[in-house]
C-alpha cells in the first residue's frame, strides 16, 4: 500500500492509496495516531463524559445529552480525526497498551470482538455509507484493544447503527453497566474471553472502544 506521511498539528497521518479507497467502495478504514498531551486528553475526556450511550437512550440509539451538549465535534478537532492514544485507553494502567504500526482493517458496525468471541456479529448485511478511521492496541499480558471512530452519511443512520450495536452486544452475552461516568457493556463472549465495550455518539460521529481478554476483570 502506498502511504503519504503528512505533519498535521503535530499528527502523523497515514493514509490509504486513492486505488485502495475507491476499491473499498465508498467506505475506506484510515490509522490517525492520536497526539499525546493534555490538549488530546482533555478533548476525549469531554467526548467520554457526555456522550456514552446508557440505559438513559432507551436502546434507540438516541443520544444522551446532559444538561450541556457540546456543539462541537469531541472526535474531530481542526479537521484531524483524534483516536486515543494507549495511555487513555480503558485500565492503561493493568494492560499497558501499546499502539500498532499495521492498519486496521475495515470493520464495519455491528461487528464486535476479535476472532470468533461474537461470531453472530460478522453475518449483517452490506454496511451503509460510511468513513472508518480505527487503531489497535495491544499489550504484553495477552490483552487486546482497539477504537473505531466511523462517520455517517446521516444523523439518522448513525442512529440507526447505535440501535443495531446495542442488540448485537446483548445477543453476545454482554451487559450494561451503567455505575460511573461513562457507562459500558461487559461479559464473556463466545468464546469464553471477557469483552468490555464502550460506545458514544455525536450526531452522525460514533465511537466504539474494545478490550478483550481472557479471563479479564
Amino acid at each position: 500500500m502506498a502511504e503519504v506521511e503528512e505533519l498535521l498539528d503535530d499528527v502523523t497521518v497515514r493514509m490509504p492509496s486513492g486505488a485502495e479507497l475507491r476499491a473499498r467502495g465508498g467506505r475506506r478504514t484510515v490509522r490517525r495516531r492520536a497526539a499525546g498531551g493534555a490538549a488530546v486528553a482533555a478533548v476525549l475526556a469531554g467526548a467520554l463524559t457526555w456522550g456514552a450511550v446508557s440505559g438513559g437512550g432507551g436502546g434507540d440509539g438516541r443520544e444522551v445529552r446532559p444538561a450541556v451538549t457540546p456543539t462541537k465535534n469531541p472526535f474531530k478537532v481542526g479537521g484531524v480525526v483524534r483516536l486515543l492514544s494507549p495511555e487513555l485507553m480503558p485500565q492503561d494502567a493493568k494492560w499497558h497498551w501499546k499502539g500498532m504500526e499495521e492498519e486496521m482493517p475495515d470493520l464495519p458496525l455491528p461487528r464486535v470482538g476479535f476472532e470468533n468471541s461474537c461470531p453472530g456479529s460478522h453475518t449483517a448485511g452490506k454496511a451503509p455509507g460510511q468513513v472508518q478511521y480505527g487503531t489497535e492496541y495491544y499489550s504484553e499480558k495477552d490483552a487486546g484493544a482497539r477504537q473505531r471512530v466511523t462517520e455517517y452519511d446521516r444523523v439518522s443512520v448513525a442512529a440507526d447503527e447505535v440501535s443495531l450495536l446495542r442488540r448485537t452486544l446483548t445477543e453476545c452475552g454482554l451487559r450494561e453497566q451503567t455505575e460511573g461516568v461513562t457507562p459500558y457493556w461487559s461479559g464473556t463472549t463466545a468464546s469464553s474471553s471477557r469483552l468490555r465495550v464502550t460506545v458514544e455518539r455525536w450526531r452522525e460521529w460514533v465511537s466504539v472502544v474494545e478490550v478483550e481478554v481472557e479471563g479479564w476483570d
